[in-house]
């Protein structure tokens, strides 16, 4: 798809994840060893009152659901393959309530303006905001993406 083909306002839900203690051990092992993230022990010490998932646990669920939303499209013949995409970063990144065991959160996007890039004309910035919420609404994560989208030859 080319920028001018990308619609603005639709949301999308891009899918839910459950964080259970094992996955959010998991990944903190890995990617993030922080204390309240790795020993119940000592998250029950901590300022956080009990485990807690690594904001980097939520913002990489919501790369994963992204990608297989975008491969779903694909397959279904209603999108093209992303190489024209290039991501210069993100904006307003928020971890707005901690993660707990037994959260499960579900991810949307919306896509909301489009922009020149003046440097690179041939590419038009999009942006949308992302956002994770639980099943009573509450927000716990959020971010504006910027994706560079090739234009139209």
């Amino acid at each position: 798809m080319w920028l001018e083909d990308m619609p603005l306002s639709i949301k999308l839900t891009l899918g839910s994840y459950t964080f259970t203690e094992e996955n959010i051990i998991a990944f903190a092992k890995r990617y993030d060893p922080q204390p309240f993230h790795v020993d119940k022990d000592a998250a029950l010490r901590s300022a956080y009152g009990g485990l807690i998932a690594s904001g980097w646990h939520t913002a990489a669920v919501w790369m994963k659901l992204m990608m297989a939303y975008r491969h779903t499209q694909i397959a279904a013949g209603v999108q093209d393959t992303q190489a024209n995409y290039v991501s210069p970063g993100v904006r307003e990144l928020r971890w707005l309530k901690p993660v707990r065991p037994g959260t499960t959160l579900t991810y949307t996007n919306e896509a909301f303006a489009k922009l020149d890039w003046p440097t690179r004309p041939q590419f038009g910035l999009m942006e949308g905001k992302n956002e994770a919420r639980d099943a009573a609404g509450e927000l716990y994560y959020s971010f504006i993406n910027r994706v560079l989208i090739a234009r139209k030859p």
